[in-house]
């Protein structure tokens, strides 16, 4: 088969046709990428000094740079969405900020923050306190400022596909604002309270998508969402109440993006999601992200067998005992057991499962993508 371009590679393959080779991903999203400790590490095992680009301060995440991007000669390319310039983040002290959402973030010894309190988590869920509080607006300039250059300049100094990640979904917002246990009793006990705070979010998000897919117009490929839905052992919420009180809203994210785009739309959700991909087919999902193979019924030889005629993955690279713990034979052995899985006819699209950590050692970031490129090819 002839060589194809990074973006062919990468729309043959989501398209669930057979590209050239399976196509990889590193860093295109913000759930695809490397912590600082474990960039750091890469860069010098690699004898590479460049600057290191934050992504997202709450994962302590990294834009990685191209240098990085070509030696491991990566597929695609992020394009991300500024920050919010009318009602920024408000820094609490050295270890602590408050977002524009109102949640409270504080940092961990491990350097990521996790949010410790929302807005709404304390008192009585009330629809009265959402109608009355102060909303990230979705025509903040900062949002969009120079977002136009820099799809355009990646679509003209690129052959990979480019992805434009979204900001995160209604699941994971809810969380954040409310509070994890709350945020979740109330999917079950304060049902009028809940739908009518995912709804306000639900207005916000398809408000930014809109202007930003108008903004881009053709010059991206595959628009990212990230909402997570499951854990270890399943859904966080059962089936029935994702049907009821998500999926809705889903499918209309969704269809905001179809509307003004043409592109594949990616949904990274982590854990055990295998109880609702139909669900998530069935509202126009195209590619399911982390592939979560350490988490239940997540074998990627059923889910392919199930649903790899209608749904391409992403990820699948495990992350919880392989990459930081294995040989780099034992990563070159998972990368072609999964690559034999989810690979076959297309459809899959090679990256770890969620970012890279600390303790995954250089020598095993490369050894699956080098992997990957001569184990990946169709013959």
């Amino acid at each position: 088969m002839a060589s194809m371009s990074h973006r062919e590679r990468v729309l043959t393959a989501i398209n669930r046709k057979q590209p050239d080779r399976v196509p990889v991903d590193l860093g295109s999203t913000r759930a695809t990428t490397m912590i600082i400790a474990s960039y750091e590490n890469l860069k010098n095992y690699l004898g590479l000094n460049h600057e290191t680009k934050l992504m997202w301060q709450y994962q302590n995440s990294v834009v990685p740079d191209d240098t990085v991007l070509e030696r491991l000669d990566i597929d695609t390319r992020l394009l991300m969405l500024g920050d919010f310039k009318k009602k920024p983040s408000k820094r609490i002290d050295a270890n602590s900020f408050i977002d524009v959402w109102g949640t409270t973030w504080k940092k961990t010894p491990e350097g990521h923050y996790i949010n410790a309190e929302g807005p709404f988590q304390k008192g009585d869920p009330r629809i009265e306190i959402l109608e009355t509080f102060d909303w990230p607006d979705p025509n903040d300039p900062g949002l969009y400022e120079g977002l136009k250059v820099r799809a355009e300049s990646l679509r003209k100094s690129t052959d990979c596909a480019i992805v434009l990640d979204l900001p995160n979904g209604i699941m994971l917002q809810g969380w954040f604002v409310r509070g994890f246990v709350e945020w979740l009793t109330d999917l079950y006990m304060n049902k009028e309270f809940a739908c009518r705070l995912m709804d306000i979010m639900t207005d916000i998000w398809t408000r930014i998508v809109e202007k930003a897919l108008e903004i881009v117009g053709k010059n991206i490929d595959i628009v990212a969402m990230a909402d997570d839905l499951g854990m270890q052992e399943g859904t966080f919420v059962s089936p029935q109440v994702y049907r009821e009180m998500l999926k809705p809203r889903h499918k209309r994210m969704v269809d905001a993006i179809k509307s003004r785009s043409d592109a594949k739309i990616f949904l990274h959700s982590c854990g055990s999601v295998y109880a609702i991909i139909e669900d998530l087919i069935e509202i126009g999902i195209d590619v399911l992200n982390p592939v979560q193979v350490a988490a239940k019924n997540m074998d990627p030889e059923k889910l392919k067998k199930e649903f790899g005629d209608r749904l391409a993955f992403w990820g699948a690279i495990d992350t919880q005992r392989i990459l930081p713990f294995g040989t780099p034979e034992e990563v070159r052995a998972e990368v072609r057991r999964v690559i034999d899985c989810l690979g076959k006819g297309g459809g899959y699209v090679l990256a770890s499962v969620h970012n890279l950590q600390r303790e995954v050692p250089p020598e095993n970031i490369i050894a699956m993508f080098d992997e990957a490129r001569s184990y990946g090819r169709y013959r």
